[in-house]
């Protein structure tokens, strides 16, 4: 849905994925190490520079869900995907109720780094049907306004997260990765906007910044 006809239409609840107007909702995916991190950031300062609020956030969060989702990540096949969907499920929800949906309400420009397409693009890699991960989120997620993807290949991926003080072996492998990598390519959500992610990263934001100032002029 075009950014313009959510902040222009008021819809009620109806169990399916929401948009929460006057904010907007931007978030940014892909494998660990494709960079969407470092472009959560410099769209965030480009945004502030110009007077607008901004919210950055990640998931999992700091909360007790996403944090027991870190700490048994550092051990490989430390969960089963049927867990790991609930806690990132858990963890979603309290991310959504008291952190994006009242920053939209309030006007804010929301930047997610990691949102549901992660947890398809996972867990679905993990053999969770993919049809039954977006049932489960129809229920209680806010659908973004543009989901930027940022594809690396995972041979560049793995030497970037290579000095990382932390690696979560639970996710950072190299097969499991290129399955990863396989479904957020091969996803239709009409937000989602894919970018090269092994270009410079001044590069790509411009590009993002493009994209977004074209997509909503008033920014």
């Amino acid at each position: 849905m075009a950014g313009e006809q959510v902040r222009n239409e008021k819809k009620k609840e109806t169990g399916s994925q929401q948009q929460v107007k006057p904010g907007l909702f931007i978030v940014f995916e892909g494998i660990d190490g494709c960079g969407k991190s470092t472009q959560v950031e410099l769209l965030a300062r480009k945004l502030r520079r110009r007077g607008k609020r901004v919210l950055t956030l990640s998931e999992p969060t700091a909360g007790q869900w996403g944090q027991k989702i870190r700490d048994l990540a550092r051990d490989k096949n430390s969960l089963s995907p049927a867990d790991e969907l609930e806690l990132f499920i858990k963890d979603r929800k309290e991310d959504i109720k008291y952190n994006i949906r009242p920053a939209l309400q309030s006007g804010q420009i929301v930047i997610l780094d990691r949102y549901f397409y992660s947890t398809l693009a996972y867990q679905g890699a993990r053999g969770l049907a993919l049809e039954e991960i977006r049932a489960r989120h129809r229920k209680f997620a806010v659908r973004p306004d543009i989901a930027f993807i940022l594809d690396v290949p995972v041979s560049l991926a793995l030497k970037r997260i290579a000095s990382r003080p932390v690696i979560y072996k639970h996710f950072e492998d190299q097969d499991y990765l290129q399955k990863v990598r396989k479904i957020f390519l091969a996803l239709k959500d009409s937000e989602c906007c894919f970018l090269d992610g092994c270009r410079p990263p001044a590069a790509i934001s411009r590009q993002i910044w493009q994209i977004l100032t074209r997509k909503f002029p008033e920014l």
